[in-house]
């Protein structure tokens, strides 16, 4: 077995390193944390991670694996930033990038908590006879640590590339902050939003009509992918002039992270103004919550 790896991140450093001002090591950011109404400093290396986050077994599969991958994206990633253009990208590195937004989207601590409290949230509801019991034992299992550790890794191996599938057909397209202010990331930084269909459906996630992805790729680039069927995309690439335009993206950060978000700037004062007129996003409840 080669190097064991303690500290696994959940959101990969070489991307928080491109929020950070510095652009060789020590990568520093600022995180606000929503729960405790705090701002600090901190290298990336200790942020966005957790001790052993992946680990099912001393193999650390589940960890090499990503660490396999994102050595794949990168080079996609870079290409995209440093190009500012989506229509670069051959459809290979078009496909690399929807399978690491499908991986991120799934990977990360906020996911685990969406698995525990939905599954708490199901078992309250499941009949306690005979008939239910094996099904009992599997829901339960998810409302533990390890357990919901074991559903994101299936979930990792089987359930990615339906899912990068439906990002790949998306239409996509760049935009570029032109002002002063800089995009934020998070803990979660894969934004999945709907305008048209807000409300829960039988076609839930990013299934229903109307949906759209945000993710922040620097502090001066955010890919934006929007369901074909419902938008008209005229330009790929939309420059963000307004402070408001950058709020916006920055808000979506604050609305889907788990409870940091980070910037290369210790001013973290618009996310506490969009905590104070949405307290639930400080104090989150994934019960009811579900990704598809």
């Amino acid at each position: 077995m080669g190097r064991e790896t303690k500290r696994q991140h959940f959101v990969p450093r070489f991307y928080l390193n491109t929020f950070s001002e510095n652009t060789e090591e020590p990568y520093y950011l600022y995180c606000y944390d929503l729960p405790e109404d705090r701002v600090f400093g901190s290298n990336t290396m200790d942020i966005a991670q957790g001790e052993y986050f992946y680990d099912l077994s001393d193999e650390q599969f589940i960890e090499n694996k990503f660490a396999d991958f994102e050595a794949v994206f990168s080079q996609a990633y870079d290409k995209l930033v440093d190009s500012a253009d989506v229509t670069a990208l051959t459809p290979e590195e078009r496909h690399v990038i929807s399978l690491f937004l499908s991986h991120q989207h799934i990977r990360t601590r906020k996911f685990r908590e969406i698995v525990k409290q939905a599954s708490e949230h199901t078992l309250e509801i499941v009949e306690e006879d005979e008939g239910e019991e094996e099904a009992r034992k599997a829901v339960k299992a998810g409302t533990t640590e390890e357990g919901a550790k074991q559903w994101q890794a299936q979930l990792t191996a089987n359930a990615l590339q339906g899912f990068a599938d439906i990002l790949y057909r998306m239409d996509w397209f760049l935009f570029v902050n032109k002002t002063e202010y800089p995009l934020w990331t998070s803990d979660h930084p894969i934004a999945i939003f709907n305008p048209i269909n807000p409300e829960p459906d039988p076609k839930r996630g990013i299934k229903r009509p109307g949906s759209k992805v945000h993710v922040p790729l620097s502090t001066d680039l955010v890919l934006a992918l929007y369901d074909p069927g419902e938008y008209f995309v005229k330009s790929k690439r939309e420059e963000l002039r307004e402070k408001e335009h950058v709020n916006f993206q920055n808000k979506l950060q604050v609305e889907h992270s788990r409870r940091q978000v980070f910037s290369p700037l210790e001013d973290f004062e618009f996310a506490r103004e969009v905590i104070k007129e949405n307290p639930e996003y400080a104090e989150r409840d994934y019960s009811d919550s579900f990704v598809e």
